[in-house]
C-alpha cells in the first residue's frame, strides 16, 4: 500500500479535526494533499476539492490518482463554495487565507446557514474580524487550537450554525477560546496578538486617531497581556 501524504504540523491539525465517516468540502485547495489523505486514510468516504484556479486543482487530481481515490473526491473549479450544493458535504475546510476572505465565502451561500455542518476555518490574518463576523452572524466557535509549524503559529478555529446572533468582547475577538488555553502553543499565539495590538496601537497614536479602534485595542490589550 502507498504511504498516505505526507502533511505539515497545520494540515495533521486541519485533518484531526474533520469528523470520521462524513464527506468534505476543501476550499481552495491548492495541491490536494489534506483530502487525498482524509480518504486515502479511510477517515472520509470522500467529498470535493474546490479552487478558483485552474492550476491548483490540476496538481490536486495528480495527488487524487497517484493514491488512487480519484473516484472518491470531485473537483470543482469555482469561487470559494459556489459550486459545492448542500449535499455533497458536512465538514467545510477552509484554510490558509483572510479571515475577511473567509467569511465571505461563508456568507456568500446561505445553506452554510444549517447545524448539520461543521466549519473548520484556520485565517492568516484578521483572525479577529473573522470572530466577530462569525458571533454577529449566528455562528459560534466550539473549539479553537493553536499550531505551531515553522516559524509561525497559527489558529484553527472550529465552528458551528446557532442562528444566535452575539456580540462579543474586544479581548474574545482577538484572543478567542484560546485565551484561556494553557498550552505553549497557545501561549505563543497570545504573545503574537499582544505584539499585534501594540503595533496597531503604536500607529493610531501616531496618527492622532483615537476611535473605537483605538478603545477595542486597548481593552483587548489590557486582558490578553496579562496572559503572556
Amino acid at each position: 500500500m502507498m504511504d498516505l501524504p505526507k502533511l505539515d504540523a497545520r494540515l495533521a491539525a486541519l485533518a484531526g479535526l474533520v469528523r470520521p465517516g462524513v464527506r468534505v468540502a476543501d476550499i481552495g485547495t491548492d495541491h490536494g494533499y489534506l483530502i487525498s489523505w482524509l480518504a486515502a486514510s479511510g477517515k472520509i468516504p470522500g467529498g470535493c476539492a474546490c479552487d478558483i484556479h485552474k492550476k491548483p486543482l490540476e496538481k490536486a487530481a495528480f495527488s487524487l490518482s497517484q493514491y488512487g481515490i480519484a473516484d472518491r473526491v470531485e473537483l470543482i473549479l469555482c469561487d470559494g463554495l459556489q459550486g459545492v450544493s448542500p449535499s455533497q458535504c458536512e465538514d467545510i475546510i477552509i484554510a490558509g487565507m483572510g479571515g475577511d476572505t473567509i467569511w465571505g465565502i461563508l456568507a456568500d451561500v446561505p445553506w452554510t446557514r444549517c447545524n448539520r455542518y461543521q466549519f473548520l476555518l484556520q485565517p492568516m490574518t484578521k483572525q479577529e474580524k473573522l470572530r466577530k463576523a462569525l458571533y454577529q452572524n449566528g455562528f459560534i466557535l466550539t473549539k479553537e487550537i493553536a499550531v505551531a509549524s515553522g516559524n509561525f503559529c497559527y489558529c484553527i478555529m472550529v465552528s458551528r450554525y446557532t442562528g444566535q446572533k452575539q456580540e462579543i468582547t474586544a479581548d474574545f475577538a482577538w484572543g478567542g477560546l484560546l485565551k484561556e488555553d494553557p498550552s505553549p502553543e497557545a501561549c505563543v499565539y497570545i504573545k503574537h496578538v499582544c505584539k499585534r495590538l501594540e503595533t496597531r496601537l503604536a500607529g493610531l497614536r501616531q496618527s492622532g486617531e483615537f476611535s473605537a479602534e483605538a478603545d477595542e485595542c486597548r481593552q483587548a490589550l489590557s486582558v490578553l497581556d496579562r496572559q503572556r
